[in-house]
């Protein structure tokens, strides 16, 4: 494996469009919405240069199984292979049929790297990086490079021939480098059990985000000189879908903001006093506050239905909600104006909101409620905000197209391939457990592609987005009301078996919503701050979608996940039927009758 820090971004794309020359190009691209606006800015530098490419979108492993034994594995012409936030974790170049002829490009923000892929013999795996991690994977690659040796040698020991048939020479190379490294054998030895506790410490402390796949695309655009204002919010959606979601921290977003800063003021000029654009698509700095789609929603309605506020607040109570009224009063506002959407409020009111809110919310313990973004104008039809184009997105990603028109609400889906036919054939995990969410993923990640440029389909996004976030709240209350969360050993946990709502619930990202909910309600009023395992019901296919999530102990921090191992230690305790088919560890489908002896045999380190 061949680490690439930022600075040489560039010189790596040099290889890729010099292997254009001779051969093709697959770009497989992870299901959210980070990936899919890294996947847009490459395509634009990849388009710029004449680069033919295929674009494969992926939802889990067995869609990277199933296309290495059919596009690459077919394909004698294929030279260059990019990963958008799927190949981190995985032994990519023994995955892909170890080809010698073959480079594989890993943009991922998924931590920690499988470092199997760091043995010489995967030196045709390139893996972007930022330059803060580099001096410690260095570390963690040395240490694993040894053990293995170490492996090796105590492997060929009690076998001459095995080390005199070993194809690269590597072990007899280490020890003689052993040999002379000056350490006696008692210190080689405390220096390999160091490094095996390092090397666990790695891999079972937990999974994390390391930072944003668009962000990294951006600098690459920015090293070529092929930056824009389309590419910039590009970015900008990205970075802030990582915040908000809970997977960088804010320190790690302010770094961003201010690199993207100097950008937005060098494409978009402010103009002279009473000049206009025509069909203006300007990018402006401005601070957002920490309660969802103000601008589209009433006030009233934005607050109680954002995890942030309701958390603080308790507005699952009725005490709650009488100090959310009280705050209102104390800003000087009606409860009529309130209960307005934003845009026929008094223009008075919405001119003060801003000095009022960060004014009044700090008496009622919201202190950090707001945060440095962005927010885009599309022509004279309508302006987003970073997080308002996130939870559209997010929404059109993770919501059926049943459960859009069980909701109200008429997408418009993309229709450039026949879905139903795709779908039925890609039903199922392939090993018995399927799920409903096999049927239309493909057909939403075209959807939010199509839909990151477009006002109509933003708006689309963010009228869907307000009903799925009815049910979120509507989940949460009665979750909270029924006192059905229960704690066993160091987490919560909360099996959801049926319900109005439950067919919202099939997808990863809104069980991790409802998660983050419930995660924001008892850090602020629950006595431990403790992860949170949360199952849904598939009745269909009599089965569990279960997902983990850990909650930092304040807003802006996060936390390694450590579900992953755990989860895979529970299955092997207990044989259950489970699926792993998902980049983020900590989500799995698991049998009906299997969830309740796996939940009690999960243990994770506290």
């Amino acid at each position: 494996m061949v680490l690439i820090t930022e600075s040489h971004f560039s010189r790596a794309f040099e290889n890729i469009k010099q292997d254009s020359v001779e051969g093709n190009c697959i770009l497989f691209v992870a299901s959210d919405v980070d990936a899919i606006c890294a996947c847009k800015i490459l395509q634009s530098i990849l388009k710029a240069d004449l680069i033919q490419h295929k674009l494969v979108p992926v939802s889990g492993h067995n869609d990277l199984q199933k296309a290495s034994r059919g596009l690459v594995a077919d394909d004698p012409d294929l030279r260059t292979i990019i990963m958008i936030n799927c190949g981190a974790p995985l032994e990519v170049f023994e995955m892909f049929g170890s080809r010698d002829d073959v480079r594989i490009y890993v943009i991922d923000s998924h931590r920690p790297f499988n470092l199997d892929s760091c043995l010489p013999e995967s030196k045709n795996v390139f893996v972007f990086q930022d330059t803060s991690e580099r001096s410690k994977l260095k570390e963690y690659m040395e240490a694993y490079e040894d053990v293995m040796v170490d492996e090796h040698e105590n492997d060929s020991a009690s076998d001459a021939s095995d080390q005199e048939e070993d194809d690269n020479g590597r072990p007899r190379q280490r020890r003689r480098l052993a040999e002379g490294d000056g350490l006696s054998h008692a210190e080689r030895r405390r220096k390999r059990q160091r490094q095996r506790r390092l090397l666990t410490e790695y891999y079972e402390s937990g999974v994390y985000h390391a930072n944003s796949t668009a962000g990294q695309a951006y600098a690459l655009a920015t090293q070529l000189a092929r930056t824009n204002n389309d590419l910039l919010w590009l970015a900008i959606i990205g970075i802030t879908s990582q915040y908000i979601f809970e997977r960088i921290d804010t320190d790690k977003y302010l770094k961003y903001i201010s690199v993207l800063n100097d950008d937005v003021a060098r494409f978009n000029l402010i103009l002279g006093e009473g000049a206009t654009r025509t069909g203006d698509s300007s990018i402006q700095t401005e601070d957002d506050f920490r309660f969802m789609l103000f601008r589209h929603w009433s006030l009233q309605d934005s607050m109680y239905h954002s995890g942030y506020v309701a958390s603080k607040l308790g507005l699952w109570k009725e005490f709650g909600r009488r100090r959310l009224l009280n705050m209102f009063a104390k800003m000087g506002f009606s409860i009529q104006q309130c209960e307005q959407v934003y845009t026929h409020m008094d223009m008075d009111l919405k001119t003060i909101l801003r000095t009022k809110i960060e004014t009044v919310a700090p008496l009622y313990g919201l202190t950090d409620i707001c945060f440095p973004s962005f927010a885009r104008t599309f022509g004279w039809k309508q302006r987003f905000s970073a997080s308002d184009a996130v939870y559209s997105l997010v929404t059109l990603l993770e919501t059926s197209p049943e459960s859009a028109i069980r909701l109200g609400e008429d997408v418009l889906w993309n229709q450039d391939e026949d879905w139903d036919a795709l779908e039925e054939a890609t039903g199922d995990h392939g090993d018995g457990l399927a799920s409903l969410r096999r049927r239309w993923w493909m057909r939403n990640f075209y959807t939010v592609y199509d839909s990151m440029d477009s006002a109509e389909g933003l708006e689309r996004g963010v009228k869907l987005c307000m009903k799925v976030q009815r049910a979120v709240v509507r989940q949460s209350t009665a979750v909270l009301e029924k006192r059905a969360v229960r704690v066993i050993k160091n987490f919560r946990t909360v099996v959801m078996r049926d319900g109005p709502d439950l067919p919202l619930f099939q997808h990863p990202l809104t069980l991790s919503k409802l998660a983050l909910f419930l995660t924001d309600a008892y850090r602020e009023h629950g006595n431990r701050n403790l992860p949170f395992v949360i199952a849904s019901y598939d009745e269909e296919h009599e089965s569990f979608l279960v997902v983990a999530t850990t909650g930092a102990p304040t807003f802006g921090d996060i936390r390694k996940n450590p579900f992953g191992m755990a989860f895979q230690k529970a299955a092997e305790r207990t044989q259950a039927r489970i699926s792993f088919d998902s980049f983020e560890t900590s989500v799995l489908q698991i049998h009906k009758n299997d969830l309740d002896l796996f939940i009690e045999n999960l243990f994770v380190a506290a």
